[in-house]
């Protein structure tokens, strides 16, 4: 897998998710959750997929599935509720100007059963999109030798497919988390146990107190006080997630050492050497993406107000 690769990938899946949103839309507007969002990850995982076979390189090499000790699968949950606090952080920030995008689909639960939602929601989505971001698109962008570069640029590529500010906005934060994880281990199961446990969480909490989820959201928006709450809870985990950080990126280095692999989180934020990087992280397929996005991020945003 290449940069250039990974760019037409990123650009197909942007095309093919709006393309697929537009004709679900339009032919099957009373959808599912479940049938919405099988819909979804088949957008992303076939154009990462077939670029992927176009690469000729095994799955175990480019996506590095191994298993994981028994005691760092203990580390990596605290590892994920350090992440939280920034998830929590930003998602406040953004609801000072945008919607909540999880509450905005709560209404399609309904006749839903929760194992449905939950395996194409909780599970099957995270499953895929680690396969596809911290797998497929993560690989090609760091043959540059940029690690950390990859890293923060994957995790750009991930929160923008959601297509709106508000996800866009902590789905980044945690995708830094999970690359710098899949990273550190060598192996995309950690990353995808975060993802799982936090999608199954959003599940669980919209599933079964949705009327109170929803009625709380009705409230902050008409109260006058709104925007001093969601400005007073940004701050609060803002100030809190400088120090989960810190506890995260030496949880990091715990991990690292307990799967044999030393080194690996100083050379993540090293500066590499001239000798060191090949090419660039940027292609024009993948800016042609990233335009295409941002054009319908702010559209919504727009249209929304």
């Amino acid at each position: 897998m290449t940069t250039k690769r990974a760019g037409w990938a990123f650009l197909w899946m942007t095309v093919s998710f709006l393309a697929a949103s537009l004709f679900a839309g339009y032919f099957f507007p009373y959808a599912g959750i479940a049938m919405t969002a099988l819909l979804s990850e088949l957008c992303l995982l076939i154009p990462a997929a077939f670029f992927l076979a176009k690469g000729r390189a095994g799955l175990a090499s480019q996506l590095g599935l191994r298993l994981i000790k028994p005691t760092t699968f203990l580390m990596v949950i605290v590892y994920h509720i350090c992440c939280y606090p920034i998830i929590i952080a930003m998602n406040a920030f953004t609801l000072l100007f945008s919607d909540n995008a999880a509450l905005d689909i709560q209404a399609e639960f309904t006749g839903e059963s929760y194992f449905a939602i939950w395996f194409f929601v909780g599970l099957a989505g995270p499953l895929v999109e680690e396969f596809v971001f911290r797998g497929v698109l993560l690989g090609g962008l760091r043959t540059t030798g940029r690690i950390l570069s990859a890293i923060i640029l994957s995790a750009a590529l991930f929160g923008m497919v959601h297509m709106n500010i508000n996800q866009l906005s902590y789905t980044f934060f945690a995708g830094i988390y999970w690359g710098l994880l899949a990273e550190a281990t060598g192996s995309l199961i950690p990353s995808m146990v975060c993802h799982v446990l936090m999608n199954s969480f959003s599940v669980a909490a919209m599933y079964f107190y949705d009327n109170s989820l929803l009625e709380l959201d009705g409230i902050m928006e008409q109260t006058e006080q709104a925007t001093a709450s969601y400005l007073i809870t940004g701050c609060v985990f803002l100030v809190i997630s400088v120090f989960t950080t810190v506890l995260a990126m030496l949880m990091l280095k715990v991990i690292s050492l307990n799967e044999g692999n030393k080194g690996c989180v100083e050379n993540i934020f090293r500066k590499k050497t001239r000798a060191e990087r090949f090419g660039s992280l940027f292609s024009i397929p993948l800016v042609a993406g990233m335009v295409l996005s941002a054009v319908v991020i702010i559209w919504l945003m727009v249209i929304g107000t």
